[in-house]
Order: C-alpha cells, then structure tokens, then sequence
C-alpha cells in the first residue's frame, strides 16, 4: 500500500460521499483545491500510520488499495460528517466480506475481530489528522466548539455516560461471543483443558412443565408449607431445615399425585425458551443448564450480527449474568439494573456506551435476559431478598417486551419460588440421538487438544472410531446407558474410555472405574495436588456409609451438614483413633468442633473435587447423581456385616423399587469380592429362596422375573445355576396352559427379561438350551419354539441346528403361522436365504388369509438392509398383486429401508412411472419424496 497514491485516490470519493450526505441534509461544503489538498495531507498521515502499525496484518487479510476506494470510502467519509459517527466494525466486515464467504460463522467473527482495531486506529488517526487541518478545520465549521465537544465525550467516557454508538453494539455482542463460544471441560492428559465449540456440542435436551401453581394438588402442597413456616417462625425449626423438608414434601408431591393427572407433555428446552415470556428452568447437577444459557446468549448474539433468526423468531439482544455475583456483590447495594453495567465491566466489557446500550436495548423490549444460578445463593434470607430483586427486574423491564430465562437446582428451590408468571420446566435425561451427537463431537475435540500433532483427518477418523466405540457398548449394556443420560457422567464413561481404551462390560465395573475417575485419577492427572484431594484411604467408606444413609433416609437426596456430621463423625473419630461422642452432636455449634471440621474439609474436598458429592443446594449435599447414590448405597449392602446380614438385608428389601439398582450392584460386587459366596447369597435372598418366596410367588413370578435381571448384569454365576433358571423360564415358555405364563403380563416380562441377556453368558446358555431341545411336534408348540428363537436371535448369531432348524420350517411346513414366526426369527440376525424369501413371498401372494398376506409382506420388509431378491419380491407384490392394500403395502416395505439404497430408489421409481393403477404410483411418489 503506497500512502500517497492512495491518499490521492481516496479524497475524490470520499468527497463524493461527502457530497452525498449533504444532499440527505447535512449542510453543504464548498470543497475547493486548498480543502481537497488538505484531506490527501490527513489521509496520508493516517495511512502511513496505519501502514507501519498493521501493515502485515492488513497484507494477510488482502486489504488493498481497491478496498479502500470502494468499500472503505463510505465509512472513512463519516469522519468528516458532523453527527454520523463512523463504525471500525462496519469497515471490518465489509473487508472480510470483499474476501469471500467464510467456511463458518466462527471464523468470519474471527476475522472481523482481527481487523477491527486496524481499522479503530485508522478511524481515529483520520479524526485527528482531519483536526490538524486548519484548511478542514474552517471549512467543516469545527473550531474550538469541535474542540470542546471532542472533550465533553471523553469525559462522559470516563464517567460512563457516553450515548452508544452502533459500534458498542456490535463489540458487545463480539465480546459476548467470545465469553461462550467455547465449553470448557477437562482432558485426561496432564494439564490439558479442551475447549469445545459450543454452537456444535450443545445438546438440545428436552423438558418437561414443572407441576406448579393451578394444578389441584397445589393446594394441599401450599397447606404444607404454611404449616412448616410457622414451625419456622416459633423457631423450632431453622431455614435449612425449613428448606430440607420442602424438598421431602416435594418428592411426596410427586408421588402422592403422580396417578391423578396425566404427565405433562415433553418438549425440547430450545422450544420451551422460544414460546415462554418467563421460563424458569429446573435440573440436577450436571444436567446442562448454565450450558443452556450460554448457548441463547451466543446463538442470538451470532443471530444479531449476521441478521439471521433464531428458531424462526427475531434475534433478541442476549444479557447473561450469574446471579451469585449479584448477591455477592451488588444485592445490598444495587437493583440487577444498576449492577450490569458495572459487573460487565468487571469481567473487561469496556464498552464507553455500554450503561446507555443496555437501558436502550431493554427499554425497546428487545432483550434476552439469562439469570443463571438461582440457587447458588448459601443464605435462606439473602435468597429471598435475591428473588425479590429478580422479581422486581423482570416486572420492570417485562412489559416492554423482554423475555427471561432463570435457572435453578430442583433442591431447595422451593423455599423461595419464582411467582407466576414464570413457567417453570424440568430438563430431561439425554436421549439416544443426543449421546450420540454429543459423543461424536466431545470425542473429536478432546482428541484434537490430546493430540496436536495430528492431521485433522486422522483427528476426525480417531474421535469417530472412539465414538462409535462407546456407543457401541452403551447398546449393549443397558446399566451403562443409563449412566450416560447425564452430561456430566457422559464426559466421566469418555474419560473412562480413554483412559483404558474400553468400557467395561459388566454394569457394576463401570461404576467402579467412573467412581474412581471422578474420585482420583482424573484430578490427580488434572495435576491437582494430594493435599487438595479427600484422603484415598477414606473417601470409598465414607461415600459408602453415606449412601446407604441417604437412601435410606433422605429420598431428595439432600442432607444438612449438621446430618453428615450425625452420619460421618463416627467413621471419622474411628479414622483418629478415637470413639465417637455423640454429645458432639448436642454443642453449641457442633460444626466447629474437631469432628464438624473434620467432616466438613471432606465435604468440601469431594464437592471441589470429585464430582461425586456436589452442594445441591446452600448448605445441603447430596450425590451428583442418584445413580452414584444407588452404586454406594449398593456396596453398603455388598459389605456391612456378615454373608447372613448380607442375605437378609437383600431379601427384605427384595422389591422395593427404590433398592433395585443397589441390589443389583451390591450382586454385582459380591461376585466380584465374594465369588465363592454369589451362588448361595443369589439363591437365599433372590431365588429360589429357599422356602422363603415372595407372596404369590407361584403366580407372579416376581423373584424369578428377578433372577433373570440377575442374569443380564452377567453375574459370575455356576453354570448349573444358569442352567436351572434357563431350563425353567423355556420350559414355563412351552407349557402356557399350565405355567404361569398363561398370564399375558407375566409372558410378555418374561419375553423382556429373556432378551435383555445379550452378551452374557446366559444368552450363551439360552441359545444351547434351544439346541439341546428336540424341535418339537405340534404347531402349537412348534409357535412357541419359533418365539424363543426369535428372542434368541435378537441376542446374537444363532446356531447352526436352530438356523437350520428354523429354514426347513420356513419353507416347507404347510402352516403359515409357523412359517412366518420361523421366518421372523431368521430375520433377527439377516439369515433370510433365498428359498425363504421365496418361500414367504408366496404366503404373501397366495395365501387367502389377509392377515397372514399383511405378515408376510413385513416379514421381507423388516430385513434391514434390504437384498435384491427382497427388492425383487416386495416389487412383485407391489406391481402384480391383485388386492390394492397388499400393493401399497409392498410399497411401504420398500420404504421401509433406511437409509434408500439404488435398486429400492431404482423400484420405486419404476413403480412411480410406469404403473398403470393411480394409487400404487401416488404412493410410490409418496415414498420418495
């Protein structure tokens, strides 16, 4: 860039421009040959500045003299019209638009960013060069009033009162992209911490309406509460406690009602934002809601910039803030109002607009606001003072046209409810199609920060092989999957991952392993130092004891720290080598004590740094997740006392659906500590339970049903005891008129139970007892046969005799019924031979039932993916068939394949241009579209 040349050639159009806004009513100037001489002077001056300051950085990003004279002149004119401030943002994005479309928004943003102090530098050099001008000066009217206007401006700066330019505008929002474009999270290497792109791995997660004020158990829940704020109030009762029982009374809430109206209806969060003026958003620890307010803040804010939409609405003006740093900070002195602009600037939004921005965005209704944190508040009173000032924020700013969203903890939440308006929703466990986006772009990242070295090719090819891996072993293993409806232990089974290269099979190792990442080795290879961590020797037994307790005791999973002290101060006297006093517990403040400190520096250790124990509201703890809840309390009942104590605890609480999980667990870890004892402890406390069943036992079969879960966790169980469970649930299978699957329910559990063996050595068992088994006479038990095998199938690969077994009778018994329940179990895992496509396709051509037609038609249409002679058949049926239905159904079939492949398109289209009956081209047509 030659300053001089370009200085000659931009003073024409910027005088142009000039010119041009006169027109639009600025006053006009004469510019005569002494004025033109003195703007190349200024602008040469400013560019040669330019030059020597961004120079490079100008040559990287192309910006040349053709730049400048086209698109650059506009704005550099606004220097010398008096009231049309110019904007460095405006000049960046025309740059970085003169360049070509950028591959993502992330990266325009970031270009712009770049340029725009060049461009700030330029524009404000050109104003101070322009007023070295005297020639400028006189001609422009700018003499000591200029002067003395330039220094009000920069006193109204200092002082933060300065009107907002377009510019502010558009650098908050740059500012505010920046703050969350990325989700930090933590590596398994040493000191590694991987920043994902938010706008990617958010994970929409669905909501559901909170029961709130108008339904009809709300008034029974509000007598409740009146009752327990008296207790209050006569002081026999402290507001931690006040908060504790609300939280009991509002899981009673749910239970006690849950029958007499039906569940709200689900939806995503995303929608639930979009449609309500004033959402309150509920969760658990880790369920992702601080991360949903970052992502509004930077979808909208991205929305703004580039003039899109969000979710077919108008972009709003998105205002963040942790509500935490107003109580901290601000709540005594300051309505939210008044503290924004100060706590922004707190965190280096120094903006000179920005108090006068934000009351203009707010007072037009243009705003998003995002109040994160509504429980992170550890005073019952300073809550309710802080509920009130949101209260009195969002009324004031409401009617306007503002929308909000606040986020809180479920746990005590209740002691200071937002007021209706506010529509509150709970988020919801992830679901299947958001692991797996979550897994595939979490994976990727954290192999980009762990492996730099890498091509982005073989990084992309790593994190999907990584991805696909746990996938792979949450399908199998449903007791994991359920661990990974949590975000937060999601990232905990990746880190597991990683760490080991695989995922455990058995339901209760993974625990194990997630347990210890979370309680040590993660943080140890984070480089967080020993002293910091709760003591190794400890955390397990505590955790433990806590578990068991909580379970027991505190089914909101809550507690006080004056309960801890009640549940750990014992194991910690007995960790000093000392008895425990109980009078401890009767001090005057038991907290400070030797035992209340104590406890309390383990508390705070495993909140800071596990990831197991979190503060779940102020004051009161509980588990991050009631499936670490059920894992201890499972080892509570695995390890306290004797095998006989062991047995009898289990039993008694057999079928309590709150103790199923821990039973399984503590199964799973006797097998794994006591093998030689699972067999009697399994037969004594499950079944048969020697001469002890449950009530019914004989025609409900729960301790059986029970057993077979046993089963399915892969407990390290004797053959023969497989053996005899497998034996019986085949032989009450075939018996239907007698056993008790003559009932329908218990068949179809049954049915569940069996086919949730997949990959255990039971379902290795269960195929071998099929084989061991005649194939029997008799098409009512031929029926049953085929059934297992299908359930058989869907466990894996069958065996050669049933394969065999089960093709002689698809094609060649002269019942249909037992044709296709043969053929339904080859389909199980795509043994679907030739002759048996054939054999089917002239039971759905032939046979003079339509329902049997119907069943063989979805016989061919559910082998996924779909063969040529599949293809071949369902085309056949679709083209010749004389009833109608059956066509459109063949052609359903087709569609049937996921994805379309060439001859299921090849088909269809076919049928969709050349058939001579409307209907079947109608829905041909149909299909493909």
């Amino acid at each position: 860039m030659d300053p001089v040349a370009l200085a000659t050639a931009l003073a024409k159009p910027i005088v142009a421009q000039v010119g041009a806004a006169a027109a639009k009513g600025v006053k006009a100037r004469v510019w005569g040959d002494p004025e033109r001489k003195a703007l190349e002077r200024a602008l040469r001056r400013a560019l040669t500045e330019l030059n020597r300051s961004y120079g490079d950085r100008l040559a990287e990003f192309d910006v040349n003299d053709g730049f400048w004279v086209h698109e650059g002149a506009p704005e550099l004119a606004k220097v010398l019209v008096p009231g049309v401030p110019p904007s460095p943002v405006r000049l960046a994005e025309r740059a970085v638009d003169s360049l070509g479309r950028a591959d993502s928004d992330d990266e325009r943003y970031d270009r712009i960013g770049l340029l725009r102090p060049a461009f700030k530098a330029l524009l404000d050099g050109l104003a101070a060069e322009v007023r070295r001008e005297a020639t400028l000066q006189g001609m422009l009217g700018r003499s000591d009033a200029a002067s003395t206007a330039q220094a009000t401006t920069r006193i109204a700066e200092h002082l933060g009162a300065v009107d907002a330019t377009d510019d502010d505008r558009v650098a908050y929002l740059r500012w505010l992209i920046d703050q969350h474009r990325y989700l930090r999270t933590v590596g398994v290497v040493r000191n590694t911490t991987v920043q994902l792109p938010l706008g990617e791995v958010f994970v929409g997660l669905q909501a559901q309406r909170d029961r709130n004020p108008g339904d009809r158990a709300r008034a029974w829940f509000e007598r409740e509460r009146e009752r327990l704020a008296a207790l209050v109030a006569e002081g026999t009762l402290d507001h931690t406690g006040f908060e504790a029982a609300l939280d009991r009374l509002q899981t009673e809430y749910g239970h006690r009602f849950a029958a007499e109206t039906d569940q709200p209806a689900r939806q995503p969060v995303l929608d639930a934002a979009r449609d309500a003026a004033q959402l309150l958003v509920l969760g658990d620890p880790g369920t992702g809601k601080t991360t949903l307010l970052r992502y509004l803040a930077l979808t909208h804010a991205r929305a703004l910039i580039s003039g899109e939409q969000v979710q077919g609405r108008d972009a709003l003006f998105p205002i963040y803030l942790r509500i935490g740093e107003y109580a901290r900070q601000g709540f005594s002195k300051m309505g939210i109002g008044e503290f924004l602009p100060g706590q922004l600037r707190r965190a280096e939004c120094t903006l000179p607009g920005l108090p006068d921005l934000l009351r203009r965005q707010l007072d037009a209704g243009r705003c998003l606001v995002l109040l994160d944190g509504l429980d992170e508040i550890a005073l019952a009173e300073l809550r309710r003072g802080v509920v009130t000032a949101v209260t009195n924020f969002v009324t004031a700013h409401a009617r306007q046209g503002n929308r909000f969203v606040v986020t809180s903890r479920i746990a005590g939440y209740q002691a200071a409810p937002l007021p209706e308006p506010f529509r509150a929703v709970r988020l919801q466990d992830m679901d299947d199609p958001t692991i797996s986006r979550f897994l595939d772009v979490y994976c990727r990242e954290v192999e980009r920060a762990e492996t730099p070295g890498r091509s982005a090719e073989a990084t992309r090819l790593a994190g999907a092989r990584e991805a696909t891996a746990i996938e792979q072993a949450l399908t199998t293993n449903a007791g994991v999957r359920r661990l990974a409806a949590n975000p937060l232990l999601l990232t905990a089974l990746v880190l597991v991952h990683r760490a080991s290269g695989r995922l455990p099979h058995r339901r209760v190792e993974a625990y194990v392993e997630v347990c210890n990442a979370l309680g040590r080795t993660w943080r140890s290879a984070q480089g967080v130092a020993e002293a910091d961590l709760p003591d190794e020797r400890i955390l397990t037994r505590w955790l433990t004891e806590l578990g068991w307790w909580m379970h027991e005791h505190r089914p909101e999973g809550a507690a006080t720290r004056a309960e801890l002290l009640d549940v750990l101060g014992p194991l910690w006297a007995a960790h000093q080598g000392t008895g425990w006093d109980p009078r401890v517990l009767e001090a005057a403040d038991p907290l400070r004590t030797d035992a209340g400190l104590g406890v309390a520096e383990f508390v705070d250790k495993a909140d800071t740094h596990t990831g197991l124990l979190v503060e779940r509201a102020p004051g009161r703890y509980g588990f991050a997740h009631l499936t670490f809840e059920e894992y201890y309390a499972g080892r509570a009942l695995a390890f306290r006392g004797s095998a006989t104590d062991r047995i009898a605890e289990i039993r008694r609480r057999l079928h309590d659906p709150r103790y199923e999980e821990p039973i399984l667990l503590a199964l799973g870890l006797i097998g794994t500590d006591y093998v030689e004892q699972i067999d009697e402890v399994v037969a004594k406390a499950i079944y048969p339970a020697e001469g002890n069943p449950s009530p019914y036992e004989e025609l409900l079969g729960r301790d059986f049903l029970f057993m077979l879960r046993v089963l399915a966790d892969d407990t390290p169980l004797k053959t023969a005891t497989i053996d005899a469970v497998i034996d019986q649930a085949v032989d009450e299978w075939f018996d239907q008129e007698h056993s008790r699957c003559r009932f329908s329910a218990y068949r179809a559990a049954l049915s569940e139970r069996l086919g949730a063996l997949g990959g255990t050595k039971a379902a290795d068992r269960f195929r071998a007892a099929l084989d061991s088994r005649a194939v029997p006479a008799g098409d009512t038990t031929l029926l049953r046969w085929c059934q297992l095998a299908a359930i058989a199938g869907r466990l894996g690969a069958l065996t050669e005799p049933t394969t065999t077994a089960l093709t002689t009778l698809a094609t060649t018994h002269t019942n249909p019924h037992v044709q296709i329940q043969a053929i339904r179990a080859l389909a199980q895992h795509d043994a679907l031979t030739e002759p048996t496509i054939t054999a089917v396709t002239n039971i759905a051509t032939t046979h003079t039932n339509p329902h049997v037609q119907i069943q063989a038609i979805w016989m061919l249409a559910e082998a996924n993916p779909l063969t040529e002679p599949t293809i071949t058949a369902l085309t056949n049926i679709a083209t010749t068939h004389i009833n109608l239905d059956r066509r459109i159904q063949a052609i359903g079939g087709l569609a049937a394949a996921n994805p379309l492949t060439e001859p299921t398109i090849t088909a269809l289209t076919t049928l969709a241009t050349t058939h001579t009956d409307s209907f079947v081209q109608i829905e041909a047509f149909r299909v493909l579209a």
